[in-house]
């Protein structure tokens, strides 16, 4: 009953909230580090892209000291990946940058050591963004944030995670590729995700993240861990008929607790259109990247999915805190109400 009461006050408060700030996408468009003197504060570009014969992606997350840097390629089951993590701030062989209601991604490099690669490609979005903290159900968040014990020293330090902008638009990326002496050209289905505010990734106990796409549907799963809230789970599925939301998924978190990738997972997530959704995710191939010293290591894997009876490719990322005592903040499964 204790739970239940908390979670409607939450809701109640989170929806007042989004009222009065509601997600503003040209302003969120427009973020930069200009004025920004903390290293913690990140702005981070993703671009996942993929269809049954190629899958690309790229993160460039810029802070005022470094540009950590991901470009890697899956092409008919050989993968290419840029090996350097970090570079010097403004150095980064990537490059991001708006065009009109466009995004342009450029990297040209070195990937598996020796190989030259170029990727030239534009973003045109076919629909809109979804705003992880305003469009997502409320009783996500109050129900993760009503499993902790409250008081002022919890809500102060629930300011880390709540002072984060994250959101994901769906859309169409279009470019060629050279590998080598080989040229070629794709357009892919592709989701694009724009991050910005304090990451501290040793903040993080744990995360997964699945998200697949295709012409004719796009899924998403997100569960991370902080000190300060043991498990938040949001989710989206987009097909024929529309955008639905995850009200709730059955993920088994003994599959992701013990540091390891996981070469398969299963789940079912009920959307709020009152179906359930079974999904599958095969993992073909990936690369890890370690941030802050080794202190949180992430784990980018291409996957195979299969979403009731759609198949299409999408990410398997997975991260873990070098502490695996912090997994999950070592809650009992069962005291966790979902």
């Amino acid at each position: 009953m204790f739970y239940s009461l908390k979670k409607a006050v939450m809701c109640k408060a989170l929806a007042k909230r989004n009222k009065q700030q509601p997600f503003d996408y040209e302003r969120a468009e427009a973020f930069s580090l200009q004025g920004v003197e903390d290293s913690m504060v990140n702005n981070s570009y993703y671009f996942s892209a993929h269809d049954s014969k190629i899958s690309v992606y790229a993160r460039l997350g810029r802070r005022v000291n470094v540009d950590e840097t991901w470009f890697c390629v899956l092409l008919e089951g050989k993968l290419y990946s840029l090996r350097q993590e970090f570079f010097p701030a403004g150095e980064s062989p990537l490059t991001v940058k708006r065009a009109g209601e466009n995004w342009t991604i450029r990297f040209e490099g070195t990937v598996n050591d020796s190989e030259r690669a170029v990727f030239s490609a534009t973003f045109v979005a076919s629909h809109p963004p979804i705003d992880f903290t305003s469009h997502m159900p409320a009783a996500r968040m109050a129900g993760a944030i009503a499993n902790e014990k409250w008081d002022r020293t919890y809500f102060n330090a629930l300011q880390q995670v709540s002072g984060q902008c994250h959101y994901e638009q769906e859309g169409v990326l279009e470019g060629n590729l050279t590998l080598g002496s080989q040229t070629l050209p794709f357009r892919l289905p592709c989701v694009r995700d724009h991050s910005f505010g304090k990451r501290d990734w040793n903040f993080m106990n744990n995360h997964l993240w699945l998200m697949a796409v295709s012409p004719q549907c796009q899924f998403n799963y997100s569960l991370v861990s902080y000190p300060v809230i043991t498990a938040l789970e949001v989710g989206n599925f987009r097909d024929g008929s529309g955008m639905h939301y995850m009200l709730e998924s059955d993920l088994d978190f003994r599959k992701v607790d013990n540091g390891v990738v996981p070469g398969e997972l299963d789940l079912c997530i009920r959307l709020d259109n009152g179906e359930s959704l079974p999904v599958r995710a095969k993992v073909l191939s990936g690369v890890t990247y370690r941030f802050q010293d080794g202190a949180y290591n992430l784990h980018e894997n291409i996957a195979d999915f299969e979403l009731g009876n759609q198949r299409c490719r999408g990410i398997l990322e997975i991260g873990f805190n070098s502490d695996s005592k912090r997994f999950f903040n070592q809650r009992d499964y069962h005291s966790i109400k979902r």
